[in-house]
């Protein structure tokens, strides 16, 4: 199993917000894109990883992943709620959180908010993730359109987070997964800078298998150096996860 991470504070913010955590040997992945003023966004985003994670021990062994995933992402909205009720300083503060588990040939993945989740399958970059957004609710009704949505000066509004209420509604998704896939998480501080059509272009369809790391180490530099050179106004974390050859997961 093979993992590239990448979180860089950006140009404009003081501090870097995002978490990212996985557990290669479970097959579990996640984002976080914390907010809220003195230094909460950190607060919650890592408060989001540790409580997930967790849950998801606590309950192994248990459940489908997909009630695992979404029992973990509650978890992790009462404690980060609670936390935001009982200390002042970090009243109102909250967080993405966007969580990928791959077992055997189905990759479920749950989300909150608008970190995304992104599958490159056969050469072809595909969302798997709506974003909980204001933009994503305009673009949905038809009052702009996503290329006009990409550009939005509300675009960073989130309807759905992680610990601003007492519970949260999770998205849950399942598909097919093959060993030449690939799965990208990312926050929307790379989202906001680089479209899909840049990040598939990035990667080489005719790459031969089993994936060379270096090479993937380069497209990895590539997004990040874009999200960057276009203003970096917000944190930048994405992860890149892939299969070696003849590797599996038990489900």
């Amino acid at each position: 199993m093979n993992v590239i991470a990448r979180t860089d504070k950006g140009r404009v913010r003081p501090t870097n917000e995002d978490s990212h955590w996985w557990d290669a040997a479970q097959g579990l992945f996640l984002v976080a894109d914390g907010m809220g003023g003195h230094e909460a966004g950190e607060v919650a985003s890592a408060l989001a990883v540790q409580a997930f994670a967790a849950q998801w021990r606590g309950t192994e062994g248990d459940r489908e992943p997909a009630i695992r995933l979404e029992s973990a992402c509650r978890e992790a909205n009462r404690r980060i709620y609670w936390e935001s009720v009982n200390q002042p300083k970090w009243a109102g503060m909250g967080t993405t959180l966007t969580a990928a588990h791959l077992a055997a040939s189905t990759l479920t993945v749950a989300h909150v908010g608008d970190s995304r989740a992104y599958l490159l399958h056969n050469g072809q970059v595909r969302l798997l993730t709506r974003d909980h957004s204001l933009v994503e609710e305009m673009v949905r009704l038809g009052k702009i359109t996503e290329a006009e949505a990409q550009a939005h000066p509300q675009r960073n509004i989130i309807t759905r987070a992680l610990g601003t209420r007492d519970d949260v509604q999770v998205d849950v998704a399942a598909v097919p997964w093959t060993p030449r896939d690939l799965l990208i998480l990312c926050t929307d501080g790379l989202t906001n800078m680089v479209t899909a059509d840049e990040i598939n272009r990035l990667f080489d369809p005719n790459a031969p298998f089993p994936y060379r790391r270096e090479a993937l180490e380069q497209v990895a530099d590539a997004m990040m150096n874009l999200a960057l050179e276009r203003g970096g106004y917000d944190n930048v974390t994405f992860l890149i996860i892939w299969q070696e050859e003849g590797e599996g997961w038990q489900a």
